[in-house]
């Protein structure tokens, strides 16, 4: 395994890191399903990051509270069959809103409770594109023009009753939207068009103005830096047949390098976990099999190959939780984990009588500090870093192991100084210490 070192940036803050050696794990998990999985979306809110929703057709809804562990159909008889889901948003855990399209008509439908009951709540002529939860109340939608404009709506209570007054943005010539083509970012948003320009509004629907992304036509999907501390940079990421970033608010776009073809639909964290993963992309999918990482932002390689399906969204990560996921065609679901720093190796092929888990050592610590465990059977084995407020910041180890006795390699350069729970996962045997970063 490869070991991620993390280097201070001393270069002007508009660059890219470069994110070399990072360590990538692919794990195909088990949806249940077979139909066409268009969107996925991770919790918004801290205390819930190991709950992602997925929506696709035949009105298919899919959480999971567990970090995929397990999937559930929360709209089996309760969303009509014969809509086809294509948007979905969540912020906290229980209130979710869907956007689905039939004949002539698009449908949102709305939980409060987590998916035990779904509502209708909003129907319209033509594509409902995107929507948006801003926090537990508020959200925005983005729907093609009708009538010569764009469709943009606002709710203030979950969902429940949309308005559009005072939001008017005439169409331009025959421009239509994207699916998952939106972000906002507090009161500024941003959703993209099939007409080489990204809308903008920087007082929450009010006013707007454009970006061109000349010259590239389409911005199918966009990546907007979410991370507080570099919420002012001024650069963006647009996918399109092709990638390109500006760092100048789009007064002129630099192309990326990307194999394969087909339309980008997905962009997820770079370096996640730390402040870096707010400066560009580390993943991408583009409507084909494989899933691309940009760890050398702007050059991404194919780094993973589906067994069966095309990609047609990857999750966005906006808080960091080093995983996102990727849906397909056929139902198949892909997590994506970024681990910030660890090399796990055998120490000892004797088999174990017990699990055991060790103290680290050295304990306190600065940066690097490595971990003793032992395993009596095969398991998938995770080794994952907490904060005092219980948020995974770190992935130490996160694969299949067979009985042995082993040792775990840990760099903690990026964590700042405190005290820091480890906690192993390995089949039904859990265990949890405790450790200190001192710098």
């Amino acid at each position: 395994m490869k070991r991620l070192i993390l280097l201070s940036i001393t270069i002007p803050i508009f660059l890219f890191p470069k994110l070399s050696n990072s360590q990538q794990y692919y794990v195909e998990q088990n949806s249940g399903v077979n139909v066409n999985l268009t969107s996925a979306c991770i919790c918004k809110y801290p205390s819930y990051p190991s709950q992602v929703w997925v929506c696709g057709f035949g009105g298919t809804v899919l959480k999971t509270t567990n970090s995929g562990s397990n999937w559930i159909n929360t709209s089996t008889g309760l969303i009509p069959a014969n809509i086809n889901l294509t948007n979905i948003s969540v912020f906290a855990r229980d209130t979710v809103l869907t956007i689905g399209q039939m004949t002539g008509s698009s449908n949102v439908y709305r939980t409060v409770n987590g998916g035990a009951n779904w509502n209708l709540v909003f129907t319209q002529a033509g594509n409902l594109r995107s929507v948006w939860m801003k926090n537990g109340v508020n959200a925005f939608m983005v729907g093609d023009p009708v009538g010569g404009r764009w469709s943009l709506w606002k709710t203030t209570n979950a969902g429940l009753n949309w308005d559009s007054t005072g939001l008017n943005l005439p169409q331009n010539g025959t421009e239509t939207g994207f699916n998952n083509s939106l972000v906002i970012v507090n009161d500024t948003i941003w959703f993209g068009t099939n007409n080489s320009r990204i809308y903008k509004s920087t007082n929450y629907g009010t006013n707007w103005s454009f970006i061109s992304t000349s010259p590239e036509v389409n911005s199918s999907i966009l990546w907007i830096p979410q991370n507080i501390m570099y919420g002012s940079i001024n650069y963006k990421v647009i996918g399109g047949n092709n990638i390109y970033y500006s760092t100048n608010q789009g007064a002129n776009w630099l192309q990326a390098t990307c194999p394969g073809s087909g339309m980008f639909t997905g962009f997820a964290g770079g370096l996640v976990g730390s402040d870096y993963f707010a400066l560009g992309p580390g993943y991408a999918v583009r409507g084909d099999s494989s899933i691309y990482a940009g760890n050398e932002f702007p050059n991404f390689v194919q780094d993973y190959s589906a067994p069966s399906g095309r990609y047609n969204h990857l999750a966005y990560d906006y808080i960091g939780n080093n995983v996102s996921w990727a849906v397909r065609t056929n139902g198949g679901i892909t997590m994506v984990t970024i681990f910030r720093g660890g090399a796990v190796h055998s120490i000892s092929s004797e088999i174990p009588k017990s699990y055991n888990l060790e103290q680290n050592y050295p304990n306190p610590f600065n940066p690097a500090t490595k971990i003793r465990f032992d395993l009596k059977k095969e398991a998938f084995t995770n080794i994952k870093v907490y904060d005092v407020l219980g948020r995974e910041v770190a992935v130490i180890v996160n694969e299949q192991l067979h009985p042995g006795v082993y040792e775990a390699d840990f760099d903690a350069s990026s964590l700042s100084s405190g005290i820091y729970c480890y906690r192993i996962s390995a089949g039904d045997y859990s265990e949890v210490k405790k450790m200190a970063v001192v710098k």
